[in-house]
């Protein structure tokens, strides 16, 4: 859970300037796979390196002050819940969006190999096996 909790705080330090810090990038898997097709906007699945690069660099293009509030973290061994609040202005509408979701994280051999982004907490609970 520890090296979900240290990729989370880089990321937020990636969001903020738009480039994924090294270190960020250190505690992922070379074969890494953001899946965000469950998101509300941009829905896209990004892999390995160039695909980490490429969610925070859109992200940062189209939101101001983008935030993410880790609320509770949930061990399950090889994988992590985290329930979060997501947040942001677009950049190009001024539009302030706030929405409660949730990631689950799977770690193996010490590198995070698989982030599931949801925007809808009780659907991660759910795909985690949490909640029916």
């Amino acid at each position: 859970m520890e090296i979900v909790r240290r990729a989370l705080d880089l990321l937020r330090d990636s969001y903020n300037s738009g480039v994924a810090t090294d270190a960020l990038l250190e505690l992922c898997a070379p074969d890494i796979r953001v899946d965000g097709t469950r998101r509300v906007f941009n829905p896209d699945v990004y892999e390995g390196e160039a695909g980490v690069r490429r969610s925070i660099r859109e992200i940062f293009d189209v939101w101001e002050d983008f935030h993410q509030i880790n609320e509770r973290f949930i061990d399950l061994g090889d994988r992590v819940v985290v329930l979060q609040t997501i947040g942001g202005r677009g950049r190009a509408s001024k539009a302030q969006v706030q929405l409660q979701g949730a990631l689950i994280c799977t770690v193996r051999d010490g590198l995070i190999r698989l982030i599931e982004i949801f925007v809808d907490q009780r659907e991660a609970l759910k795909a985690a096996g949490l909640e029916r």
